[in-house]
């Protein structure tokens, strides 16, 4: 009995065995998949929309009866001139672990928002991320890689088409892609693969002479693009982040189509999404039909096509959850690439509007980039700080190298404000400059001195303006240097005992510990000039005190509790809390 057990072990170990929920994580159709979409829309409809792509393009159904359901994801409310993500499911029907994982993706986008995720909130707030249920609607159900028409649709595309095993823009998914794109602003693309484990990105099969080699390992690439740098070393800095489930992602097998597969792609989505706009891109005029369709003034996006398992159609059970399996792998995946559509900052701590006493330490995060190349706060005591601020400390360890500084590296800048005893209110920015490194290009003789990519053009080239026709109406894209954070606003005062997150005993701070935990007597202190203060235990007045020192000595209360005080200050009220657990006898 031992050795079929010790078998069964083994055999789980070397699959990845994934112990997800007993929830149903494979749809048994296409049309089930999109039920499930239907089903987050009308419990989130402020946040995700369905539509059929295919006839908002008036393109009739695709070959089989089927519609093109594409979702949008965003907070509605705050508007759509947003920097914009898209995700296909999988152009080959039966590689389906794309497919199925962006459904896991975008519930899980939901469920965060739910549970009070503050970093997924502002990307839902400040993104919009768009979803093509399947690429492939009559291969998903079939379970082949080609459509009804036995067409590959990762051959049709309008960038060195070759007529492989497809028509150029023959299919209504490839229309309908080409018309969605062209009515967007993109700035990031994905489309799933299976039956490898890679992620691989432009060139497909062009430019084949042209190599470059790894920053890091001085490894060759043929077929390389003008943003080899940047699109090699996000691609290694996604395979990290998505981990080793379906098998280590490095070197070995992230890089250019060709190189790294061993084949040549022509007509695929990623290079035409990444290289066809001729009139910004014109070493790639040869390659494109547009005396025929006409400039493609959509492309110009950071498009990688990572292929996610070598069962193109695994198991069930393999697919796990948001923590394990390929599910949590498209999630992260599809979370790294929704950042980098444009970088941002934001505060780690204090919280804006908090209160502080003393030196407070303000500590900030740099998002959406490879490399913080240079980052700095400025500080007010008296109002904007953009227009009477103090520079800080400028941080530039991460100059010159290809990635380092950011949130993804695990990176937090803190810098020490001592606080002048007149003042009532503090308030700072964050500014970083990113990813200057990428905006000098591979091959200039070839390609020219310019980026192709929308997002590095915005980020490194300050007089980059693009101008475009989208569906939500007319877009400006406009470079920037520097990026901001929102003003950070504290203010001067409040309780300064306890401190949140600490465990006091006897009325000494004891340690951090995450938790305000309060054994034994205690003193509520606060500091700040304030012509009065009460002091309460959950609403219930307990002291008033006008004069300073203000403080009041907690007693005989046991459980968790809420400690408020109340400052009036010139006419005004302003209110401080902290959330504890007090045992406290006396």
């Amino acid at each position: 009995m031992k050795k079929p057990f010790a078998i069964l072990v083994l055999f789980l170990f070397l699959t990845n065995f994934s112990y997800g929920s007993s929830q149903q994580k494979k749809p048994e159709s296409y049309a089930q998949l999109v039920s499930w979409y239907k089903e987050l829309e009308q419990k989130y409809p402020g946040y995700i929309e369905i539509f059929k792509a295919n006839e908002l393009y008036g393109l009739g159904k695709v070959d089989g009866g089927y519609d093109l359901y594409y979702v949008r994801i965003t907070n509605e409310s705050l508007g759509f001139h947003k920097p914009e993500v898209l995700f296909l499911g999988s152009p080959h029907g039966d590689e389906t672990v794309g497919t199925i994982g962006l459904y896991w993706f975008a519930k899980w986008l939901m469920d965060e928002l739910s549970h009070g995720n503050e970093w997924i909130k502002w990307l839902i707030d400040n993104r919009e991320i768009y979803i093509e249920v399947s690429h492939n609607p009559y291969g998903f159900d079939n379970r082949q890689r080609w459509d009804a028409n036995e067409w590959d649709l990762n051959r049709e595309a309008d960038y060195d088409w070759r007529g492989y095993n497809s028509e150029l823009w023959g299919s209504v998914n490839g229309k309908t892609l080409w018309q969605f794109i062209e009515h967007h602003a993109i700035r990031v693309g994905v489309d799933f693969h299976g039956g490898a484990r890679m992620i691989l990105y432009p060139w497909s099969s062009t430019h084949e002479n042209i190599e470059a080699k790894s920053p890091f390992s001085e490894k060759k690439y043929a077929y390389a693009p003008p943003d080899f740098y940047f699109y090699h070393t996000a691609c290694l800095r996604l395979g990290e982040y998505m981990g080793k489930y379906g098998g280590k992602l490095d070197e070995s097998n992230v890089g250019t189509i060709p190189t790294t597969i061993g084949y040549e792609a022509p007509g695929c989505i990623s290079a035409w999404a990444y290289g066809a706009n001729i009139r910004a891109n014109p070493a790639e005029d040869r390659y494109v039909n547009d005396e025929i369709y006409g400039n493609y003034n959509g492309c110009g996006i950071f498009w990688i096509s990572p292929e996610m398992s070598v069962i193109k159609d695994p198991p069930e059970w393999q697919f796990g959850d948001e923590n394990s399996g390929y599910i949590s792998e498209v999630i992260k995946l599809a979370i790294h690439q929704t950042d980098l559509a444009q970088p941002y900052l934001r505060w780690v701590e204090p919280a804006n509007n908090s209160f502080v006493y003393g030196n407070v330490d303000l500590k900030w995060q740099v998002y959406g980039c490879l490399v913080a190349e240079e980052t700095y706060i400025i500080y007010s005591f008296s109002g904007n700080p953009l227009e009477d601020g103090i520079k800080g400390e400028v941080h530039d360890e991460y100059s010159g190298k290809y990635r380092g500084g950011t949130y993804w590296d695990g990176k937090i800048w803190e810098e020490s404000i001592e606080i002048p005893e007149e003042a009532t209110d503090i308030y700072a920015i964050a500014v970083a400059k990113v990813d200057g490194i990428y905006g000098n290009c591979i091959a200039p003789q070839e390609y020219g001195e310019n980026s192709y990519l929308r997002i590095i053009k915005e980020r490194t080239n300050e007089s980059y303006h693009e101008v475009l026709n989208t569906s939500d109406g007319i877009e400006v894209i406009e470079g920037h240097i520097w990026w901001r954070s929102p003003i950070l606003h504290l203010k001067v005062g409040g309780i300064v005992e306890p401190r949140e997150g600490y465990l006091y005993a006897m009325g000494k701070e004891i340690a951090e510990i995450g938790k305000t935990i309060i054994i034994g007597k205690m003193n509520v202190r606060v500091m700040g000039d304030y012509e009065k203060v009460d002091f309460y235990i959950d609403n219930e007045l307990k002291f008033e005190d006008s004069l300073p020192p203000f403080e009041w000595q907690i007693n005989n209360t046991i459980g968790k509790h809420e400690i408020k005080v109340k400052m009036y200050h010139r006419g005004g009220e302003e209110e401080d809390k902290v959330k504890a657990f007090l045992f406290i006898l006396n």
